[in-house]
């Protein structure tokens, strides 16, 4: 079954950065998605619906969130630590500063409270894969993890 990695990162500076290391530490761009969090996206993703309350207050408050599908335990694990690596935030923790401040925006979590606690991202099993949303393609231009870019090196000064 695929797995859904939720991430929830202070600006879309750090969704660029984050979603850029995801791709470099090969994640197919197919497989990642940077949204604005509407709780009827958290809740098709999978994300119970206390996890997508909080994730969605952190959209509110200028947050950004990335998500990565992984095909098993071992990738959802690798993506959810590069998310903790590259600025996702332990939701658990801002959810109780929010609660406490609650007109403080995400930008200005680290002014009032201190650095943001960083945490993996949140793993949840994705549904939509158990419906055949996602079939699975082997087309020339569709690289899988465990093999190299053959392609022309577009980065390359």
């Amino acid at each position: 079954m695929g797995m859904i990695v939720v991430g929830l990162v202070s600006d879309a500076h750090q969704a660029r950065g984050l979603v850029r290391a995801l791709d470099d530490e090969g994640f197919d761009r197919e497989d990642i998605d940077v949204s604005a969090g509407v709780l009827s996206e958290l809740a098709a993703r999978g994300v119970p619906d206390e996890d997508a309350g909080v994730f969605a207050e952190g959209v509110r408050r200028g947050g950004m969130l990335v998500f990565v599908r992984a095909e098993d335990d071992d990738e959802a694990a690798e993506a959810a630590e590069l998310m903790s690596a590259h600025g996702a935030v332990d939701i658990d923790v801002c959810a109780s500063g929010w609660r406490s401040q609650p007109d403080v925006v995400v930008e200005e979590y680290a002014l009032v409270f201190g650095e943001y606690p960083a945490a993996p991202g949140r793993i949840y099993h994705d549904p939509r894969s158990a419906r055949g949303e996602r079939a699975a393609y082997d087309g020339p231009e569709r690289r899988r993890r465990d093999q190299p870019y053959a392609g022309v090196n577009r980065r390359a000064i």
